[in-house]
């Protein structure tokens, strides 16, 4: 069965959601993930319940903000608080997507969960072209989230741990932690596969969204297990907190170690515009077969 999605929002955000729809539909179609949302509850139905009990038969929830989503009593005191119990307890996977600027930081959990998109810049802040292109953007993130479901799944199906479905240390390679912005995401899987083709393991964040899984404490082991942190370096991950936590805790491992070469295995790209990796060290010639053309 294909992993459902629930979709929460304010009935204000009606034209917010049919857009989120409409890019997730060829996913629908294709069996990837199966949609759910309040305007599927049959007249008659006690919409209370039937949210509830949807809610906790989902796999995935995209929690859409705004200022009238946090006006909601209802969306609040009782979607909320149940889609973060569940994240915790490592039944669901909770993606906010910011819609318009508001104090979402006020809502106890919120903070903990990944946003689908970058909370400095809310949809209705983005230009026509800008914003069609974080929707596909989101939808593709989502699609990804689904399959990893359904490998986690799969998985339990056949009483294996799930995490290893999608963990590179089963291959036996050398792993490289790829640091990045949402926005630089393909620029990080470009990077990603040439690791791969030179022989070594790339990690980046869709490796860690799994139900169940701490993602801080996930990229923490991470670095500090890792052969070497990539930063990819431009103005949203800058931005970003928490591709800055990330950076922070690269170099503070490395401050922390006694081996004096660790120190050197933080590496970072000036753009995804530029062509040439330097390394904290000065040298620029560190990572450069990371990006070269297959």
């Amino acid at each position: 069965m294909a992993p459902s999605v629930f979709i929460s929002y304010s009935q204000r955000d009606e034209a917010w959601r049919d857009e989120l729809v409409r890019h997730l539909r060829v996913l629908e179609r294709a069996g990837a993930l199966k949609i759910w949302d309040t305007s599927q509850i049959e007249a008659g139905t006690e919409w209370s319940h039937a949210i509830t009990e949807r809610l906790d038969q989902a796999d995935l929830a995209v929690v859409l903000i705004s200022p009238d989503s946090l006006a909601s009593d209802f969306i609040v005191e009782k979607e909320l608080p149940a889609l973060i119990r569940r994240q915790r307890a490592g039944k669901i996977v909770v993606l906010p997507v910011l819609l318009k600027a508001s104090p979402w930081t006020l809502i106890e959990g919120l903070a903990e969960l990944q946003f689908a998109n970058s909370p400095s810049k809310p949809l209705a802040q983005l230009a026509a072209p800008e914003r069609e292109a974080a929707f596909s953007e989101i939808a593709e993130r989502i699609g990804l989230l689904a399959r990893a479901v359904s490998q986690q799944k799969a998985g339990k199906e056949a009483n294996e741990d799930p995490r290893l479905i999608t963990d590179p240390y089963s291959e036996g390679r050398q792993i490289y932690f790829i640091s990045h912005a949402r926005e630089d995401g393909d620029f990080a899987e470009l990077v990603k596969m040439n690791l791969e083709h030179l022989g070594y393991g790339g990690w980046i964040d869709t490796d860690r969204l799994l139900p169940g899984v701490d993602w801080r404490q996930e990229i923490d082991d991470t670095i500090r297990t890792a052969k070497a942190v990539i930063a990819v370096m431009s103005p949203d991950a800058r931005a970003s907190e928490y591709v800055t936590y990330e950076w922070a805790f690269a170099w503070d491992a490395a401050k922390r170690s006694y081996r004096s070469w660790f120190a050197k295995r933080l590496f970072t790209l000036d753009s995804p515009r530029c062509n040439i990796w330097t390394s904290l060290t000065g040298s620029a010639d560190h990572g450069k077969d990371f990006i070269r053309p297959l």
